[in-house]
């Protein structure tokens, strides 16, 4: 992976196939901004931009700084720009809403992982190739 913070954050640009001016207004900077971070005239930037681009992107923080670890926080999750829409929207929601998304969330995932009855789909395979 590259070496520098500006190869890594030309690396993710080109991964997210966006724009240099549309990743700067994802992120809400100045394009010169990150036009000085890609161009290594920029060698440190500012906190606020290395949240901004983990915040937005899924980015590990420790790989867009330093060049560890996997480059997206949830590794195997990257960020489609859908998905930074909808977590964009859902971190502006109050804390208590967050809340209730959470347990929507919660509730879909559990009722898509387990039959009608309660029994986990896993076991309703085993149970069936029990049967055969």
């Amino acid at each position: 992976m590259g070496k520098t913070l500006a190869s890594r954050l030309e690396f993710l640009i080109s991964n997210l196939g966006i724009k240099q001016s549309d990743f700067a207004q994802r992120i809400h900077f100045a394009q010169s901004y990150v036009s000085m971070v890609l161009n290594s005239s920029k060698t440190s930037p500012s906190s606020r931009f290395f949240d901004a681009v983990c915040r937005e992107f899924n980015v590990n923080t420790e790989w867009l700084k330093n060049g560890k670890g996997d480059m997206h926080a949830i590794p195997g999750l990257p960020m489609q720009a859908e998905d930074a829409e909808l977590l964009a929207k859902y971190r502006l929601l109050p804390n208590s809403e967050q809340k209730i998304v959470e347990e929507i969330i919660n509730a879909f995932l559990l009722k898509t992982m387990t039959g009608e009855d309660g029994r986990t789909k896993k076991k309703m395979r085993s149970e069936k190739s029990e049967k055969r």
